[in-house]
Order: structure tokens, then C-alpha cells, then sequence
């Protein structure tokens, strides 16, 4: 991995143990930057940089230090940058990954679900080097999870570096796909245009909302709560031809899309506003993928509040139980469903190294 290592000159993480943990092989020669609230991991930090060979040792004391300090290093030159993949679980290592991917568009991040593009096996001087210098930082921060350290770096395999080369779109749609966090700033940022899950899931919902064509009388009034960029939106003005569609949706940058898309469509208003400040009072409401990001108090008030003839949602596994049975409790009836398996694929749907796991789904038509 020699021209790797000559080549990795930035590398942006959480902790100094990071950097040990996850980068140890890509340090040498690089330029390291830690971001922490603990103004005493500097002297860590050094202690990291002396011992893996690094060419430059920075403290950043917040997130918001990172995207200047990062800019400055990008105006210096080309920079192969290495910092946290986005599929990990600490809530910091994912803020840090999206802010370097907002200044640099490529970047080195560890094959953590992800296709690896190069790796290294530690030899076993290598890998002694690097066990003893993880346990100083323990010695020296003996409290763990209290100082913010990770408190498990052997369960990431030490002695296997694996790094793969992605787009910062590429970090922003694993961020989107895994965590609650909603990049309104990236176009189709869940990869609702490529990936055959979306593509399927899009067809079934048509498909059972097709049984409604033919009702009588057939819808009428139709909202589409999280209308997002409109998709579906679009798509219900086709299968309703008759019907008025009220497009809710919350994000301004989605909302901007959005008009751009059906602006001048004359069946079709959109609204900016949160679900829970609009009336769900229509024939038929559209509640796809949006309880996700609601309290449950406030999932249990919506489900309360809406007054439609038939009702459409789009959930699986566990909370999708939830949902059917507390619509189940209000007195809703399923009219027909369809079930979608959970699928892995590329988090563009086509062609990324990051791969997730698209949850799977069980669409249902209710009606009350």
C-alpha cells in the first residue's frame, strides 16, 4: 500500500484513537486533525502523530471548526483525504464525515459496508505498534466513554486497515438511508431515481392505490403528506386524472423542487409545512415513510387527527406493526397490501462502493 500511504496526507477524525484504531497504516507522512470539545487531547494527539510518523499534528474544538480548517487545507493543493465512513454508529464520527464531505468531493473513508478498494494486513510488528499505542491512550484516559473515547477498538479488527474511495454525494445518501438526519441540500439524496428497491416499492404503491381508480365515487381531495420532490405527487395527478392533490412537505429546498416539478399544474397545491400543523381531511391521505421522524406523541396525535376515507402507508419490520396496530385501534380496515423484501444495494442505487440495507416495506390501502 505504499503509494496509498504516500498519498494520504489529510486525515480528519474524532478522537486520537481514531486515528490509531481505523488509520494507523495511512498516518505516515499526513497531515492529522482531531475533533474534540477535550482540550487536553492535544497532547494525545502529539503523542499519535510522533508515533505513527506524521507530518503534522491539529486540535479542532468543534464541528464547526472543521469545514474553515478544511478549506484552507484544500487551497493548498490537491489533498487525498481520509476521515470516518458515514455507516458508523457514533453520532460525532457521522457529523465529522459529513462536514469533510462538504468541502472535499472525494475522500478515503474505512470499508465499514462498504465494497474495500485497497487493504492492508498489519505484520505483526505493525500490529504490536499499534495495540500498545491504544492502550496508552487508555492509560492516560482510563474514564472511556466519559472523556468520549471509544470504549471497544478491537471489535473493528486492528489488524485490517480497508479503505474505500467514495463521492461526498456517496457519504450524504448513506447518511440519508441509515440515520434520521434529512440532506434537503443534495437532489434525490434517499437514490429514489436509480435503485431498483425505490423503483419497486414506487410500482407496488401505484399498484395498490390502482384499486381506488375504479371506487365510487373515486377520490376527489388526495394529500400527500412528505411529498419530498414529487414523485408521487406527480404520479397520483395520472392516477386520479379527476382528483385535487394537496402536496405537504416541510423542507424548503424539497419544497423548491417540488414547485419546479408541479408548480404549474392547477390540480395541485403545495403546501410548506410541518404534518403536524396541517389537516389531514381529504378522501384519501398519503402517510408513506413520514412517522419515522415523529415522536411517538406526536405519530399517535396525527393518527388521531386524520379524516380521510382511505389512508395509505408504507412501513416494515417492527414499527411497522406498530402503526397497523394502532390504526387497527382507530377503527381502520386494510383494504389490500403488498410486501417488499429488504434488499442491499449501493446507496445510489447503481454504481457506489457504499453499500445499505434497504429496510423492506409492507404497503397498505386502509380504509374507515
Amino acid at each position: 500500500m505504499t503509494e496509498t500511504q504516500k498519498a494520504a496526507t489529510l486525515i480528519v477524525v474524532a478522537h486520537p484513537e481514531d486515528v490509531v484504531r481505523l488509520f494507523s497504516t495511512v498516518a505516515g507522512g499526513a497531515d492529522l486533525a482531531v475533533v474534540t470539545e477535550d482540550g487536553g487531547a492535544g497532547r494525545e494527539l502529539e503523542a499519535v502523530g510522533r508515533a505513527l510518523g506524521a507530518h503534522s499534528t491539529h486540535l479542532l474544538l468543534s464541528p464547526s471548526e472543521i469545514g474553515p480548517w478544511c478549506r484552507e487545507q484544500r487551497e493548498q493543493g490537491e489533498r487525498r483525504v481520509f476521515t470516518h465512513s458515514p455507516q458508523e454508529e457514533a453520532p460525532l464520527h457521522r457529523e465529522v464525515a459529513v462536514l469533510v464531505s462538504r468541502v472535499f468531493d472525494r475522500l478515503w473513508v474505512p470499508a465499514t459496508g462498504a465494497r474495500p478498494t485497497v487493504c492492508t494486513v498489519l505484520d505483526d510488528a505493525a500490529f504490536q505498534r499499534k495495540l500498545g499505542l491504544l492502550n496508552a491512550l487508555y492509560r492516560e484516559r482510563p474514564d472511556g466513554a466519559q472523556g468520549g473515547a471509544c470504549t471497544d477498538p478491537l471489535r473493528d479488527g486492528p489488524g485490517i486497515e480497508a479503505f474505500t474511495e467514495v463521492r461526498s454525494t456517496d457519504m450524504v445518501r448513506a447518511l440519508s438511508l441509515t440515520k434520521p438526519e434529512i440532506f434537503s441540500e443534495l437532489a434525490d439524496p434517499w437514490g429514489f431515481a436509480q435503485s431498483t428497491y425505490e423503483a419497486e416499492r414506487f410500482a407496488l404503491t401505484a399498484r395498490v392505490l390502482e384499486s381506488l381508480r375504479h371506487a365510487s365515487p373515486p377520490p376527489r381531495r388526495v394529500v400527500d403528506v412528505g411529498a419530498c420532490e414529487g414523485m408521487m405527487t406527480e404520479h397520483l395527478l395520472t392516477l386520479f386524472p379527476h382528483a385535487s392533490v394537496q402536496a405537504v412537505e416541510s423542507e424548503p429546498r424539497f419544497v423548491a423542487r417540488l414547485r419546479e416539478r408541479l408548480g404549474a399544474q392547477a390540480r395541485v397545491r403545495i403546501v410548506e409545512a410541518s404534518v403536524e400543523d396541517v389537516a389531514l381531511e381529504a378522501d384519501l391521505v398519503l402517510l408513506a415513510e413520514v412517522l419515522y421522524y415523529l415522536s411517538d406523541d406526536a405519530g399517535r396525535d396525527l393518527l388521531d387527527r386524520v379524516r380521510a376515507s382511505h389512508l395509505l402507508t408504507s412501513y416494515g419490520g417492527g414499527f411497522g406493526a406498530k402503526v397497523h396496530e394502532a390504526l387497527t385501534e382507530r377503527g381502520w380496515k386494510t383494504v389490500t397490501s403488498a410486501t417488499l423484501p429488504g434488499r442491499i444495494e449501493p446507496v445510489d442505487g447503481a454504481l457506489s462502493p457504499l453499500l445499505v440495507r434497504r429496510a423492506g416495506t409492507e404497503i397498505r390501502l386502509w380504509e374507515r
